[in-house]
This record gives C-alpha cells, structure tokens and sequence, in this order.
C-alpha cells in the first residue's frame, strides 16, 4: 500500500535541493496583454458576424420567405465561427501563458504551469543548447526567438525562450549554475585521455575531427577557436579553404564551453 505522504515527502526533498528561489520569470506582460486582447477582438469580430448573418436572415425572410435564408445568411455565419475558433485558440495560448512560472533556484530551475511542473538541480544537467530562430513566411521578414534547451542526465528536456521576461539574464543563470560542473568534468576527461563529444565536434587527446571530412585537425595546427554569427569558428595553420572550420552552433551543445576548451587547449599545446 503506497503511502499518501509520499509525494508531499518527495516534493519537500526536491525543494531542499533546489535551494532557495532567486527570482520568477513570467511570459513578457506585453505578450500577455496581446493575446488577451487579440481573443477579445477575435470574439468581438465573431459576434458582429453573427448578428450580420441574423439581419441578413431577417431581411431575406421578410421579403423573399424562408427558401432564401440559408443563402444569405451562410458566408457570414461560417465568418463568425472561424473567428470564434481563433479566439477560442488565442484565449487558450493567453490562458496558458499566465500559468507559467519558471522560478530559478540558488541550485537549479523548475518550470511550472498552474500546479504541474518539471524541475532539475544543476547536477542534473549534461547540456545545454542555444538556438536562434528566425519565424515567419519564406522571403518576408520574420521574427528572431531565441531558446535554450536543458538536458537533464536522465534524458528529460526543458525548454525556454524569449517570450518570458529577462530571459537573458535567466539563460545566463542557467549557464553560470551548469558550466562549472560541467567544464570540471570536461577538464578531468580530457586530462585522462578520454574524448569529448560535443554533438558534431569530437576532441581527443590529439586534436579536433573534423565532423564533414573525418580528418584530425592536430592542436598544433589550431590557432584560435570563436562564435560568430551563429557558428563556431575554429581557425587552423591550413592553407586555402581549409585555414577555417565552421559548424552551426545550435548544433553544439555547451557551445560556449566547447569554444573555451579548443581555444585553451591550442593556445597550450
């Protein structure tokens, strides 16, 4: 028989890890009042269709009789219900952006939404991964968002992005309580001659593979290692087109420490 405790048990257990809370990030109250008010002038719109179609209908039945009415009053009536539908969906996505919360802890992050949530102690995360997206139509100007994606060593991911409030200072956070762990871990394996994954890069104990030719760039040959313009950028002592290798970053995970560690260790060798 399981005890009802349990859970209360657990929840006070994982709080004590977590620490106390730092700050509460919300979704941005300029999105929030947005698609408040783009549900109210979609409900708006959908009720002033309606009464269109019933004037309609009231016209056609006084001056041509009951046989007519489906005919006037049909585009509006179907004007109205796909503005409903609209507005029903944006007061859902306004409903449920004022549930989140995500509370960032002296040990770790947890991600609510209303009384449900998921939450990771720093150590229980392996990587972390920045991405910026570029939303809107083929050839029109779009919107940039940017997210970070949290792993956590039993495969759970959290997702973040910037609809919620400060969220730079909330991705740097997140950085500041995993890199450290992380690059300790990184700098014991490393000095154990074991490689190092990061997504399409690998470094070993005598350089970096190259992920599109498969060859071993040796840290002799390493002169500098950057990100810019969402890439990594690792310049070498080869000649041509083969002087620079360039991945995507989002590709990367723990980019920031993956460009430290090359950049330190070709200084060094």
């Amino acid at each position: 028989m399981s005890d009802p405790a349990s859970p209360h048990r657990d929840a006070a257990r994982l709080q004590s890890r977590l620490g106390p809370i730092a700050r509460v990030h919300r979704v941005r109250s300029g999105l929030r009042r947005t698609q408040f008010w783009a549900a109210v002038t979609l409900a708006a719109a959908a009720g002033a269709a309606w009464l269109f179609a019933a004037a309609r209908g009231l016209i056609a039945y006084t001056a041509y009789g009951p046989l007519l009415v489906p005919r006037w009053v049909g585009a509006p009536l179907a004007l109205g219900l796909a503005l409903a539908l609209g507005a029903a969906w944006m007061a859902a996505r306004a409903w449920r952006a004022s549930r989140v919360r995500v509370r960032l802890h002296a040990s770790g992050l947890a991600i609510l939404r209303g009384r449900r949530g998921q939450a990771l102690t720093w150590g229980d995360v392996r990587r972390v991964w920045s991405r910026a997206e570029r939303t809107g139509l083929p050839g029109l100007p779009g919107t940039r968002r940017v997210r970070l994606e949290i792993e956590a060593v039993d495969g759970r991911r959290l997702r973040l992005d910037d609809r919620l409030e400060d969220f730079e200072s909330l991705a740097a956070a997140v950085k500041a309580g995993v890199y450290p762990r992380l690059l300790a871990e990184y700098t014991r394996a490393f000095n154990g001659r074991e490689p190092i994954q990061f997504g399409p890069l690998r470094l070993t104990p005598d350089g970096v593979v190259d992920p599109r030719r498969g060859e071993l760039i040796g840290w002799k040959e390493i002169r500098g290692a950057s990100l810019a313009g969402g890439r990594v950028l690792i310049e070498t002592a080869r000649p041509g087109r083969r002087a620079a290798l360039r991945v995507t970053a989002h590709r990367v995970p723990n980019v920031e420490l993956c460009t430290q560690l090359i950049q330190e260790i070709g200084q060094s060798a």
